[in-house]
C-alpha cells in the first residue's frame, strides 16, 4: 500500500513539475500572444455556449425582423443605410441577414466572434502599453499575465452579457472594435513614425463613430494617451502631432449632422427636448447620472440582479440622498487619480478612471436620454476599470512583499 502511494505521489509530482515546466515555456515563449488569443477564445465560448440560440428582443424587432431596408443587398438599400444612424452597424446587420437570414445562430456567432476580437485587442493594447518606454522594465516579467488577466476579466465578466447577446448592442461591439483599433494603431504609428498608421487611424475612427455616438471622445483620450505614455507629461510633443487629433476628429460630421439633439421630442428618445414623464432633463439626468455611475461600478465588482430594462429612480437635487454622496465619492475618485499621477508619478491607474468616465460621458452626463441606464453602456468604459483593477492588485502584492521584506532581513 505504501509502494503504491509513493509510486501515485510521485507520478502526481513528475506530472505536475511537466504541467509548470510547459507553463514556464509557454509563458516566455514568443508564440505567447497566440496561447494567450486561443485562452481568450475559448473562455468566451464557454461562458456564452448557451446563448447561441437566444431570441430576438425589444429593439431587434424594428432594427432586424421588421427592417425592410435590410432584406436585399442593393445600391438603393444600401445608400438609405449610408444616409441613416449607424450606418456601419446597419450595413453589418444587411450582411448578417444575407448569410443567417433570421437563424440567431448566425447573429449570435457574429457577436460572440466580435467580442472575442475586442478582448484580444484588450490584451494587446494593455500589453503594448505596459511594454512602453515610459515604465522601463517596470512590468517586463509581469506586462503578458497582467495583459492576459486583464482581458479574460473584460471577455468573461457578466456585466458583459447585454451588450454580447441583445442582438442590436452589437452597436457597442463594433464602435468598440474600431475604437480599440484606433489605439492599437495610434501606438504603432507613435512608435514607427509611419504615416501610414495615422491614415488606418482615420479610417477606424470614421467606423467607430459611424457605429455609435460616443466614439466622439476618440480625440480626447488618444491626446489624453500621448500625454501621459509618450510624452511623458509634456504638453509640446502632443501638440506637434496635432493633425493625428484632427483626422480622427473629422468624422464627428457623421454625428453631428445625424443626430438633432435639440429636435422636438428628441432624436431617437435623445436630445435636450425628449418627452419624459419622469421629469428628464438636463440638469436632473446629469444627478441621476451621478448614481448611476456608481450603480455600474457596483456591477463591475458584484454583478448580481442584473436587468435589461431598469426602473431607475430619477434624481431631482444635488442635495439629496443619495445623489450627494454619489457626487463626493465621483470627486474623492478623480481626486485621487489626479494625486496619484501628480505626487506618485502612477500612469495606469489614473487613465482608467479617466477611461472610465471620459467614455461614458456622452451618454451618462448632460444630454438627456430617455432610459438613464442601460447595462451595455458600460462594455467599454469597463476597460478603464479593468486596468484600475490588474495594476491596482499588482501595486498591493508590491506593497506586501516590500512590507514582508524587512521582516524576513530582521529574522535572518
Amino acid at each position: 500500500m505504501v509502494d503504491f502511494f509513493e509510486l501515485k505521489t510521485g507520478g502526481l509530482l513528475v506530472t505536475m513539475g511537466k504541467i509548470r515546466t510547459f507553463l514556464e515555456e509557454a509563458y516566455n515563449s514568443k508564440r505567447f500572444n497566440l496561447y494567450a488569443f486561443g485562452i481568450i477564445a475559448v473562455f468566451i465560448l464557454i461562458a456564452y455556449s448557451n446563448t447561441f440560440t437566444a431570441s430576438f428582443h425589444f429593439d431587434d424587432n424594428p432594427s432586424i425582423m421588421e427592417n425592410a431596408a435590410i432584406r436585399h443587398i442593393t445600391l438603393d438599400n444600401i445608400m438609405q443605410i449610408l444616409r441613416g444612424v449607424r450606418p456601419v452597424v446597419y450595413l453589418s446587420i444587411m450582411l448578417n441577414y444575407a448569410v443567417s437570414d433570421l437563424n440567431v445562430v448566425g447573429w449570435h456567432s457574429f457577436n460572440i466572434g466580435l467580442h472575442i476580437i475586442n478582448s484580444i485587442f484588450v490584451y494587446l493594447l494593455i500589453l503594448w502599453t505596459m511594454t512602453l518606454p515610459v515604465f522601463g522594465k517596470e512590468y517586463e516579467e509581469k506586462a503578458r499575465r497582467m495583459a492576459l488577466f486583464g482581458a479574460l476579466l473584460f471577455g468573461v465578466h457578466p456585466v458583459q452579457t447585454e451588450s454580447v447577446t441583445y442582438i442590436i448592442s452589437r452597436t457597442e461591439l463594433l464602435a468598440t472594435c474600431f475604437y480599440l483599433a484606433t489605439f492599437l494603431l495610434f501606438i504603432k504609428g507613435a512608435r514607427t513614425g509611419k504615416f501610414s498608421y495615422v491614415l488606418g487611424m482615420f479610417g477606424t475612427a470614421l467606423l467607430a463613430m459611424g457605429s455609435k455616438e460616443w466614439a466622439v471622445t476618440l480625440p480626447a483620450m488618444l491626446a489624453l494617451y500621448d500625454f501621459m505614455f509618450f510624452a511623458e507629461g509634456k504638453l509640446r510633443p502632443v501638440l506637434s502631432r496635432w493633425h493625428i487629433y484632427l483626422l480622427t476628429a473629422i468624422p464627428w460630421v457623421i454625428v453631428l449632422t445625424k443626430m438633432d439633439l435639440m429636435a422636438t421630442g428628441g432624436s431617437a428618445g435623445i436630445g435636450f427636448n425628449i418627452v419624459s414623464t419622469k421629469g428628464i432633463t438636463a440638469w436632473t439626468y446629469l444627478l441621476t447620472s451621478l448614481n448611476v455611475l456608481w450603480t455600474y461600478v457596483r456591477l463591475l465588482f458584484l454583478p448580481i440582479n442584473q436587468n435589461l430594462d431598469y426602473d431607475y429612480p430619477i434624481a431631482k437635487s444635488l442635495l439629496e440622498f443619495p445623489t450627494i454622496l454619489s457626487f463626493l465619492g465621483h470627486a474623492a475618485v478623480v481626486a485621487a487619480a489626479f494625486w496619484l499621477y501628480k505626487k506618485k508619478g502612477w500612469l495606469l491607474i489614473p487613465f482608467g478612471i479617466a477611461w472610465f468616465y471620459i467614455c461614458l460621458s456622452p451618454v451618462q452626463s448632460f444630454v438627456p436620454i430617455i432610459d438613464v441606464i442601460f447595462e451595455h453602456r458600460v462594455y467599454m468604459p469597463s476597460i478603464g476599470f479593468f486596468l484600475v483593477f490588474i495594476a491596482g492588485y499588482e501595486e498591493v502584492f508590491r506593497w506586501w512583499e516590500a512590507r514582508k521584506m524587512p521582516a524576513k532581513n530582521k529574522a535572518g
